[in-house]
Order: structure tokens, then sequence, then C-alpha cells
């Protein structure tokens, strides 16, 4: 299974999923973020005494697109897409078995997701195809109960899906991240749960 992290938008987690995904799944990733954050996160990772996680980062789409003709098919890969629009971010997208999109449950933060969904709409017509994206609550306040705005959005925007799985703003994410480790390495954690509800519902729904 090909998971893709993926949002026009830069901010919305979307490598802090990546990272925290490939070490509970025990996956490789591919890198396509220019700000390569999981490279030195892995660097981290090796300085802390842990085993480093298989990061590829091609060059060109052909390089990509080479490099996941030859993928086993059935065998799991994340792919972390950066915060743009490009012909290599649109080609993880189009190769996707799951298309994950962190967003973060703010109104400001709207016109964000409407320009992914037009990029993700522009793909389907190009490729005669029907691709969809499962939009990710992420990072909201964990006190937060309220998502109308959001599920209203979604539902809205054809391409979209709204998960059930939510992951909120937690210290433990972050802090492990800065050691190099995943959160499931670590002991017990609502942030933990988070992670392994998320595994779950990839599973059921991809």
């Amino acid at each position: 299974m090909v998971i893709t992290i993926a949002h026009s938008k830069g901010g919305v987690g979307k490598s802090l999923l990546a990272w925290h995904l490939a070490i509970a799944l025990g996956v490789p990733i591919i890198d396509l973020d220019f700000q390569r954050t999981l490279v030195y996160t892995n660097n981290l990772r090796e300085a802390n005494g842990r085993k480093k996680l298989k990061i590829i980062q091609p060059e060109t789409p052909e390089d990509f697109i080479k490099f996941m003709d030859d993928w086993p098919e059935g065998k799991n890969i994340i792919i972390d897409v950066g915060g743009f629009d490009s012909n290599l971010n649109r080609a993880a997208i189009y190769i996707s078995d799951v298309i994950i999109t962190p967003a973060v449950d703010r109104v400001t933060e709207m016109a964000g997701l409407y320009k992914f969904h037009q990029i993700i709409e522009e793909l389907s017509q190009k490729m005669k195809t029907d691709i969809k994206a499962k939009i990710l609550l992420n990072d909201v306040s964990p006190s937060a109960k309220d998502f109308t705005v959001m599920e209203e959005l979604v539902k809205s925007l054809s391409h979209f899906e709204l998960m059930k799985s939510i992951v909120a703003h937690r210290a433990d994410f972050y802090k492990s991240m800065e050691e190099g480790a995943g959160i499931t390495e670590l002991g017990d954690s609502k942030a933990k749960d988070e992670i392994k509800k998320l595994i779950k519902e990839i599973k059921v729904k991809g």
C-alpha cells in the first residue's frame, strides 16, 4: 500500500505524521519535501542510538516513477509530499492507494483546502479517474469537540472524505520527534493511541 501524506499547504503536520506512521508501520519514507525535515530527524534518531529509517529522496519525477515502478506491489511505503504544487507531487498523489491530508480545524485554513481540492480535481480530470483524499483533523486542541465547520466543508467537496480519526496537538509528538523516536516506540500515551487508531482506519479503508 502506498500511503501519501499530501497537502498543497505547508505547516499542517505532514512530515510529523509521515515520521510517526513510518516508524509505527516499520516502512520506508519517500521524502519529496525540499525542507528535508525527515532527513534531519533521521540524523537525530541515529545520534540517539536508534536504527535510522530508510528515506528515499528522488531528484526528478522520472527517478520517482522508476523507483515506484520497481516497488513490490502490496508492500507498504509512505510518501511525504512538500507543501507546494508540482509535477512530482501530482505524480505521487496519482499513484497512491491512500492519500491523507492533514487539516487544522481553523477557518483560516479553509482556503488551503479549497486549493488542494482544485489540484486533485484537475488531476482527476486529466487522468480520467476519481481521486479521493482522506481529510485528517490534525493538531487540533485536545479539548475541541465541535468540528461542524470542517465537516460541512469536506462534505461539499467531492474529492474529500473526512476520517474518523483525530490527531490532537500533543507535546509527546514533538518531543519524541526531537529525539528521533516514533511515538509508538515510547510508553503509553494519548498520542500513541491516536496514531494506532489512525493506522487501524487506514488499513480498514485503504
